[in-house]
This record gives C-alpha cells, sequence and structure tokens, in this order.
C-alpha cells in the first residue's frame, strides 16, 4: 500500500500551507493562498490521514513559491519529487518554470541545483503592481 498519493491542492489546505510558509502566517495570506490554490496548477502528497505531507503551489507571478513538507515527513525528498512534478506539469503545459527561493534555505537552493534550475545572478526582484 502506498503511503502517499500525489493530487492536487483544495483551498481548505490554505491554512496548513499558510503555517508553514515563510511570508505566511496571518489572514490576509491566507486568502492570498486559497485564491492561488483556486487558479493555478498546484500538487501535494497526501498523507496516510489524506491531508498534505508535502506541497507546491505557484503565485500570480508564476513562480513555484510555496512549498514545504511537514517536519515528520521531512528528509524523505518528498519536495524534491513535488518541485520535479511541478516543474514536469508546468513544461508540458508549456509554462516557463520559475521558483523562488529564500537565501537563508540551503536545502530548497541544493534540490533546485539538482533539477538544474538555473539560479538568477544578484537575487530576486518584488513585483510591485499597481493598478492603472
Amino acid at each position: 500500500e502506498e503511503m502517499f498519493k500525489l493530487s492536487s491542492m483544495d483551498p481548505t489546505h490554505a491554512a496548513l500551507v499558510n503555517k508553514f510558509w515563510h511570508f505566511g502566517g496571518n489572514k490576509r495570506s491566507q486568502r492570498f493562498i486559497e485564491r492561488c490554490i483556486r487558479a493555478f496548477p498546484t500538487f501535494c502528497l497526501l498523507g496516510p490521514k489524506g491531508t498534505p505531507a508535502s506541497w507546491s503551489l505557484m503565485d500570480q507571478a508564476g513562480e513555484i513559491r510555496m512549498g514545504a513538507t511537514l517536519p515528520k515527513y521531512r528528509g524523505h525528498g518528498l519536495i524534491s519529487h513535488m518541485l520535479a512534478v511541478h516543474t514536469r506539469a508546468l513544461d508540458q503545459l508549456g509554462f516557463p518554470v520559475y521558483n523562488h527561493t529564500h537565501k537563508a534555505n540551503k536545502i530548497i537552493q541544493r534540490i533546485s541545483d539538482n533539477l538544474h534550475h538555473i539560479a538568477i545572478p544578484r537575487g530576486w526582484n518584488q513585483w510591485n503592481c499597481v493598478p492603472l
């Protein structure tokens, strides 16, 4: 019997993502995550209890930006699998693939390196969108 099942995220999973996202932790970020789940391709591995054990989500800029693995499942390569699945799916849809990694997150940087992602020199640029 498989321990994990590949699935897409559901808006009800937003609270869990919000808890682990570096930029999350408030009601506004949770609403943002819910909108991202509804609008963009998302992937997760459902654990034995049917809740996400690991996930990968995109934001409005097309970046794979929110991903994590629950602490009790870390160290088993689940987030590597999530990034590979998400990257492959976006590639098949003809999307360019970008991901945002906090500069202190050496684990994801190593995974991105293993997946042959190309780092952008001079860091990350914030998009500031202002309605006309």
